[in-house]
C-alpha cells in the first residue's frame, strides 16, 4: 500500500504584516537622523530586514508525514489522534474564545483564521486534542485522515 501523500504548511504572516512593519523604517531614521542620514537608512534597512526574518523563521510548519503530525516542533504519531475537525468562521472563533480548552495543545498564529482540531486518543497522554492553524483546513483534515488509514 502506498503512503499518503505528505502535508506542509508554513503559517507564515499575512501580507499586511510585513507593511505594518514598513513602520519601522521611519522610527529607525529618526533616532539616527541627527547622526547621519546614510547610518540611518542603513540601519533601517537592516533592522527591517531582521524583523522580516525573525517572522519568517519564527512562524511555525504544519506537517503530516511519515506517520506523524507536526506543528511547530511538537509532534505525534497519527495512531494517537482520533477523527480531525477541520473549523472555519464562527466555528473557528468559537474554538478559540469560549471553546478553550486548556488541556489541548495549541498551535495558532493570529494572521490565520481558520483551525483542524483533532483529539488524541491515547489514555496515557493528558492531553485533550491539537488545535492547529491552518489556511487549508480541509486539506490538513484530509491529510490526517489519509496518513491515519
Amino acid at each position: 500500500m502506498d503512503s499518503p501523500a505528505p502535508y506542509r504548511e508554513r503559517l507564515a504572516p499575512s501580507w499586511w504584516l510585513p507593511l505594518a512593519l514598513l513602520l519601522i523604517v521611519p522610527a529607525v531614521l529618526a533616532v539616527f537622523l541627527p547622526i547621519s542620514l546614510e547610518w540611518g537608512a542603513v540601519v533601517a534597512v537592516v533592522v527591517y530586514a531582521a524583523a522580516l526574518a525573525a517572522l519568517w523563521v519564527s512562524a511555525p510548519v504544519i506537517a503530516v508525514d511519515g506517520g506523524e503530525l507536526r506543528a511547530g516542533r511538537a509532534r505525534i504519531g497519527v495512531e494517537h489522534l482520533g477523527e480531525p475537525e477541520a473549523l472555519e468562521g464562527d466555528a473557528a472563533r468559537e474554538a478559540m474564545r469560549t471553546g478553550w480548552d486548556a488541556r489541548a495543545h495549541h498551535v495558532t498564529v493570529a494572521w490565520t483564521r481558520s483551525l483542524v482540531r483533532v483529539p488524541v486518543e491515547d489514555p496515557a497522554d493528558p492531553t485533550s486534542s491539537w488545535v492547529v492553524s491552518s489556511r487549508r483546513p480541509h486539506a490538513l483534515a484530509a491529510a490526517i485522515e489519509a496518513a491515519r488509514g
